[in-house]
């Protein structure tokens, strides 16, 4: 049995949109510590994603890939932020606006949730250049986690502090071991993995609680994070038949949800100065970032199709 026929691309899409929908609440205020919970398991979505595109196709074509899908549309939102900020009066450096384009400024001084880009970006970089050069599988991974030890205690200082960084460095190449394990033929029967997941489940549940009552320390803090991803993905796992429309059409525009959520909370936040009332406010903003989330997946998906 391979545990990638339960790991499927319809169910990475539903943790897609449970992951942003946590991103969302949690930058809206809702729910404390949700965001963090939400980019720990896209770090390992990407992780397990990347390494699945790795044994199938190889690295060939990996920057023109990681281009299409994720820098471009990023590229193109953010250049739309200089100029209605340029429009409002606010100006930027040439180096502040050249880096910010290509998701390279890792202060995110433009809009401050673009961090996670940058942080992906030095995980591209990362994962190219180990699986380029090393040849065993389990040599990439060990790699991979000492590429987090040193982004925990000496690259984290390229990024704003105050995004906490370090909370997520083991994320990715946890998504990287994974994918490798679900790629492996293990002799189990169905129910046996079940159980398996069952267990995975309350155990990573006990652990998730054990660590977020102390969460004011990182190294509990990044426990909570990893075994809340491992808990989600493991529920979704075990309801692998579960279908969804809402949970499918947000997840196929998650990644254009996350370009604009952040934008209209922090900087551009017209909906929530000019309404009182926080519930009509709140499903203004929802009903506003999912159009332009759809508008703009749209318009991404021709533009790749020309490109392509």
């Amino acid at each position: 049995m391979y545990l990638n026929n339960y790991f499927s691309k319809h169910t990475t899409n539903n943790l897609k949109a449970v992951a942003i929908i946590l991103v969302i609440l949690g930058h809206l205020g809702f729910i404390n510590k949700s965001g963090a919970w939400g980019v720990g398991i896209f770090l390992l979505l990407s992780g397990y994603g990347l390494t699945q595109s790795y044994i199938k196709s190889g690295i060939i074509g990996f920057f023109k890939k990681r281009l299409l899908a994720v820098i471009l549309p990023y590229s193109i939102v953010m250049i739309i932020w200089i100029f209605v900020d340029y429009i409002l009066g606010n100006k930027y450096r040439i180096l502040t606006i050249g880096t910010s384009i290509l998701g390279l400024n890792f202060k995110s001084v433009i809009d401050v949730t673009m961090w996670y880009i940058s942080f992906l970006i030095l995980w591209y970089i990362a994962f190219f250049c180990i699986f380029k050069l090393i040849k065993n599988n389990y040599f990439k991974i060990i790699t991979m986690f000492i590429f987090s030890y040193i982004v925990y205690y000496n690259l984290y200082e390229l990024f704003d502090q105050n995004v906490g960084v370090r909370l997520y460095t083991l994320l990715f190449p946890i998504g990287v071991f994974l994918s490798f394990l679900f790629s492996k033929e293990l002799n189990i029967s169905e129910s046996m993995l079940k159980s398996i997941l069952g267990h995975l489940i309350l155990f990573s549940f006990i652990l998730f609680e054990i660590s977020l009552n102390r969460s004011y320390d990182y190294r509990y803090y990044t426990i909570s994070i990893i075994m809340f991803s491992i808990m989600i993905i493991s529920i979704f796992m075990l309801m692998n038949d579960f279908e969804s429309k809402i949970l499918s059409f947000i997840g196929n525009i998650s990644f254009e949800l996350y370009l604009f959520e952040g934008v209209f909370i922090n900087k551009y936040n017209f909906i929530f100065k000019f309404i009182n009332n926080k519930f009509w406010a709140t499903l203004i903003y929802f009903i506003l970032i999912i159009i332009l989330s759809y508008i703009y997946h749209r318009i991404v998906k021709k533009i790749n199709k020309y490109l392509k």
